[in-house]
C-alpha cells in the first residue's frame, strides 16, 4: 500500500500538472468576452483588448497592456491590473471582485458586486482614482484646443442595471491643474489652478455638472449645467452656465481687452462675471451678462 507520504507526492504532482496546463491554455478569450459583457453592463460601447491576460496561484487575474475602446477608438490605456474574485461569494447571490490597477502614472483601486446574469444582472461598482496623470489620458490626447496637465484624484461609483439604466457617480480633485490653451483668449495662453473639484453624474451619454469649482492665481468659479458626451471627446456638446472672479492680474488684462459697455469694470472683482457655455468641447462659445 502506498504510504501517505507517496499519495500526498503525487496528489501534489497532480495539482501542479493541472495549474500549469491551465495557465499555458488559459482562455484568453473567454476572459475578454466576460469582462466586454460587464462593461456593457455600464456602456454597451465600451470594449477592451488586452496584451496578456494570466491566472496566478492566488486565484486572481493578471491583464497587461489593457486597452479600454469606446466604439473603438481608445480612452484609457492600463498598464496592469488584477481582478481578484471574493472565493466566500462565489457561491452566493451576489459575488464580489477586488480590482486593482495602474494607469498614467496613477493607481485605481476598487470593488465591484455583480448580481444575477445576462440583460437583468445588476452591477454595482467603487473606485478609488489617486495620481492619475491627465496628460496621460488617451481620450485627452484628442481635444484640439487645449491640452489639460496634472494629476486627478477621487472616487467614482456605479449603480444600476446595463446601460442606460445605471447611473455613475463621481467627485473628483485636481490640484495643481494646468490648461494650455492653443490658440490665446485675452492674450492668455496658459493658466493654472491651484485647486478644481467636480461633483457630477453620468447617464446614458449625458453628464450632468452638478458643480464644477475652481481656484487659482489669475481666477476663481464655478459651473454647472450638462455635457452630451460624445466620441471624439472634443464633439461633445456643451449647455453650461458659470460664474468667474478675476485676481487682479487678469482684471487688468480683461480691462485692456474686453469692449467697454460688456462688463462692469465697478463690480468685475466682486461679482464677477456670469456667463453662459455652449458650442462643443472643440468649438465651444460663450455669453457674458
Amino acid at each position: 500500500m502506498a504510504s501517505f507520504k507517496t499519495i500526498f507526492a503525487y496528489l501534489t504532482f497532480a495539482l501542479l500538472t493541472v495549474m500549469v496546463f491551465l495557465y499555458l491554455l488559459f482562455p484568453n478569450e473567454a476572459v475578454r468576452a466576460y469582462v466586454d459583457n460587464r462593461l456593457a453592463g455600464i456602456d454597451p460601447t465600451l470594449t477592451i483588448t488586452a496584451d496578456t491576460i494570466r491566472p496566478t496561484l492566488s486565484f486572481a487575474v493578471n491583464m497587461r497592456g489593457v486597452d479600454l475602446m469606446r466604439n473603438g477608438s481608445k480612452i484609457l490605456h492600463i498598464d496592469q491590473a488584477r481582478l481578484s474574485p471574493a472565493l466566500s461569494t462565489l457561491f452566493k447571490d451576489q459575488k464580489r471582485v477586488a480590482f486593482k490597477a495602474t494607469l498614467a502614472d496613477g493607481k485605481v483601486d476598487g470593488r465591484l458586486f455583480l448580481e444575477g446574469n445576462g440583460p437583468s444582472a445588476k452591477l454595482r461598482m467603487e473606485t478609488d482614482l489617486s495620481g492619475i496623470r491627465l496628460e496621460r489620458v488617451p481620450a485627452l490626447e484628442t481635444l484640439t484646443r487645449f491640452t489639460l496637465d496634472g494629476p486627478l484624484s477621487g472616487r467614482l461609483t456605479h449603480d444600476g442595471g446595463r446601460s442606460p439604466g445605471g447611473q455613475v457617480n463621481g467627485l473628483l480633485t485636481a490640484p495643481a491643474l494646468r490648461i494650455t490653451l492653443k490658440a490665446p483668449v485675452f492674450g492668455i495662453t496658459e493658466m493654472t489652478m491651484d485647486q478644481t473639484e467636480a461633483d457630477f453624474s453620468i447617464n446614458g451619454q449625458t453628464l450632468r455638472l452638478k458643480s464644477l469649482t475652481f481656484e487659482g492665481p489669475m481666477m476663481e468659479g464655478k459651473l454647472n449645467g450638462s455635457i452630451e458626451i460624445e466620441n471624439p471627446i472634443g464633439r461633445s456638446r456643451l449647455m453650461l452656465n458659470g460664474n468667474v472672479k478675476p485676481r487682479p492680474e487678469l482684471f487688468a488684462r480683461l480691462q485692456e481687452t474686453i469692449p467697454q459697455g460688456i462688463i462692469n469694470p465697478r463690480t468685475l472683482g466682486t461679482r464677477g462675471i456670469n456667463f453662459r457655455v455652449f458650442g462643443t468641447i472643440d468649438n465651444p462659445d460663450a455669453t457674458m451678462r
